[in-house]
């Protein structure tokens, strides 16, 4: 979750390897409100005309050599035209393997291409479902926490420590957790936390800890001090119920947090899907649930997909549903989904896009960043399982633009 801050009614300086260019987005959009206006002329005459299709931007599929190897779960950071993912895991459910990666890419969006970072010095370890932000003005990725765990979910290990890569420098720093501070308060170790920033402070919100145990605790990590201090303890009335994973602004939006969804565990090895929305305002450290009429909430609820904040909306790209099948090796039911959300900061209701372009993957488990007012996703599968038990997981190795609709680039 990255940068949100674009310019307003600009179109990005980008062109798409499919022949999608921006300026060619921009000419049609210009044509339909110029049709638009056509129609309302003919409306005023007595004219019949068809009304035109809602636009809820475009997906467009890139493909770019040096691609990060398959895997789900990464970190992903936007700085300027570069994004950083790190990390992830290749949890192979045909093999039963788990492949913990500790390797840095970047990616730039205007060439379109990868590069793999090699970097000297100290290194976080492989690790999956960690929180990431971008810290522009220190032109750093942050990376908290994440997992290292065996198949069978045994052997689950959490992480607890800070680091940073410096892309001015071209290396990692570790800012804490290495080596324990006796008397330090210090987060307990945790995976897939919500996390994200505000000027020079890294918040952490819940995860789930060794024993499989979801918080809902709230922590402040300063990076200048590089200090850790306790917001919200676990339990605190008031706090949205324990969870781990969800979709967070990664920044705030008029000196607010929102975050939706997510998982607990039900203490018997089973995860239930939660679907509420809520609002942090960082300046009180008060959470507000928004109660949603019918038709202003994500049905089925959806998680564990991409995120990210544009402009003045949250969205959701993408996940895991209740239901589905557990076959082809799955350690538990797989249903993956394709569907796009936005939720409406300005006034609280989600609403499901139907964009135009290339027909964006189910998929899961997957990492989103912005640039220049569009949302890129990576990594993560999809499952298709047949009958006969052909199939399975189907990884994602492209990279998927989204591009919104003028309406929704400003703030």
């Amino acid at each position: 979750m990255m940068d949100p801050h674009f310019p307003a009614r600009r179109m990005p300086p980008h062109a798409s390897p499919s022949g999608r260019e921006p300026a060619m987005a921009a000419l049609r959009r210009r044509h339909l409100l110029g049709l638009g206006g056509a129609a309302a002329a003919c409306t005023a005459i007595g004219v019949h005309a068809t009304p035109l299709a809602q636009d809820d931007g475009t997906w467009t599929r890139l493909q770019s050599p040096g691609a990060p190897s398959e895997r789900s779960a990464p970190v992903a950071a936007a700085l300027r035209s570069s994004i950083y993912l790190f990390g992830g895991v290749k949890d192979d459910f045909r093999t039963g393997q788990n492949d913990f990666l500790g390797d840095l890419h970047r990616y730039d969006v205007h060439a379109n291409r990868w590069t793999r970072l090699t970097t000297p010095g100290d290194v976080p370890s492989p690790r999956a479902f960690a929180g990431g932000v971008a810290v522009p003005h220190r032109n750093w990725v942050v990376v908290f926490g994440g997992a290292r765990y065996a198949s069978d979910l045994s052997q689950f290990t959490p992480l607890s420590d800070v680091w940073a890569y410096d892309a001015s420098a071209g290396r990692w720093q570790a800012l804490s957790g290495l080596v324990p501070v006796p008397g330090s308060p210090a987060p307990a170790p945790r995976a897939w936390p919500l996390v994200w920033r505000a000027g020079d402070q890294l918040y952490v919100f819940g995860g789930v800890e060794a024993g499989f145990r979801t918080l809902n605790d709230l922590w402040r990590f300063d990076l200048a001090s590089r200090s850790w201090t306790q917001l919200a303890p676990h339990g605190a009335p008031g706090s949205p119920p324990p969870r781990y994973s969800g979709a967070v602004t990664g920044m705030p939006h008029r000196g607010q947090v929102t975050l939706y969804g997510g998982e607990a565990t039900d203490g018997n090895g089973g995860f239930i899907f939660l679907r509420d929305t809520w609002t942090l305002d960082l300046r009180t450290l008060a959470w507000r649930q928004h109660v949603l009429g019918p038709g202003q909430d994500i049905d089925p609820p959806q998680n564990h997909g991409a995120d990210a904040l544009l402009g003045s909306g949250l969205l959701l790209a993408g996940g895991d549903q209740p239901g589905g099948s557990s076959s082809c090796g799955a350690g538990f039911p797989q249903n993956p989904t394709n569907a796009l959300w936005r939720l409406d900061l300005n006034a609280p209701a989600w609403h499901r896009l139907a964009p135009q372009g290339d027909a964006f993957p189910r998929l899961k488990r997957t990492a989103a960043a912005t640039v220049m007012g569009e949302m890129y996703v990576f990594s993560g599968f999809g499952f298709a399982c047949g009958a006969d038990g052909s199939g399975g997981q189907v990884w994602n190795t492209d990279v998927w633009r989204y591009t919104p609709p003028y309406r929704y680039w400003g703030h």
